[in-house]
């Protein structure tokens, strides 16, 4: 009998070891996704306590600074000054925090620029059908009468084609609303939508805008180049850009940034990114120091 229990004995002795060995894991694997989970909850309200820590710096930054001819200039505390651009070149704001600024007058706004916006689209789209078809029908959208252009589309036009809305007849309320226009080509919008933007002044400002727009506007590449060499120097002015492009000073065509200035952060901590996109505008009254007209996160 004795012989028969040690026999018995060692299978036992292995099928507790596997037992205790399978919740050892169990408990392990456990412990590790919860740690995971932690850490990924930590990197996660660290990015975003940086962002808007980062936001709320750079809000300050643009409040005290003046404006250079494609940026903004502030002291530091240590008395020095620090110019950042306007057109969109990343800045290393802080580690793990890239910010970008834009001037709003060196971007287009579908609210008046239609036809810059057509310049835009011929640019990047070779199919002037398309680029037709969205000038007209961005029109059609935003105009109050039921009268339909050469390519655009009113009312009957997107009820006999299946669409759920009819035109606003009325301005787009956010620069992605030209989603919504009848034959839409989506991969148009992403092409252009880093140089769109909503809200804006109404003016032109060549000094700040992007290569692939000045490309659009001045069909010159060689020329283009030779502005952007210039400005990455921090020697870009109205009176050298005239001298280059014969384009005049309007009321309309400004060479100085607009004071609408687009903010976008970026924080990354771990695998965790968070980011926040504003649109301020640094207009100084005695009630009002500066407006935010768009914030997202």
């Amino acid at each position: 009998m004795r012989c028969e229990e040690k026999g018995y004995a060692l299978p036992m002795v292995i099928v507790i070891a596997l037992i205790i060995s399978v919740i050892t894991m169990s408990i392990a694997f456990s412990v590790r996704e919860k740690t995971a989970v932690a850490q990924e909850l930590m990197d996660r309200s660290s990015a975003l306590l940086k962002s808007y820590s980062a936001y709320n710096g750079a809000l300050y930054n643009i409040l005290t600074s003046t404006f250079t001819p494609t940026g903004i200039k502030f002291q530091q505390e240590d008395g020095s000054e620090l110019v950042w651009n306007l057109y969109g070149e990343p800045i290393e704001f802080a580690e793990g925090i890239m910010v970008k600024f834009r001037d709003g007058a060196g971007m287009l706004s579908p609210l008046f620029h239609s036809e810059y916006l057509r310049k835009f689209m011929e640019y990047t789209c070779e199919d002037s059908k398309k680029t037709n078809l969205f000038v007209d029908t961005l029109a059609d959208w935003q105009d109050i009468d039921d009268f339909k252009r050469l390519n655009g589309a009113e009312s009957y036009d997107y009820k006999m084609t299946g669409y759920s809305y009819a035109p606003r007849n009325f301005y787009i309320q956010l620069s992605h609303e030209v989603l919504l226009l009848k034959g839409f080509d989506a991969e148009i919008f992403e092409e252009i939508k880093d140089d769109i933007v909503y809200w804006g002044g109404g003016n032109i400002n060549y000094l700040t805008m992007s290569k692939k727009l000045l490309g659009a506007l001045l069909k010159n590449d060689p020329l283009v180049d030779r502005i952007l060499r210039i400005r990455k120097q921090g020697k870009l002015t109205g009176r050298i850009f005239r001298e280059l492009t014969g384009i005049p000073e309007t009321e309309e065509n400004i060479y100085a940034p607009s004071g609408w200035i687009k903010v976008e952060i970026t924080a990354k901590v771990g695998k965790a990114v968070d980011r926040i996109e504003a649109i301020l505008v640094k207009m100084q009254s005695r009630k009002r120091p500066y407006m935010v007209t768009e914030w997202k996160r």
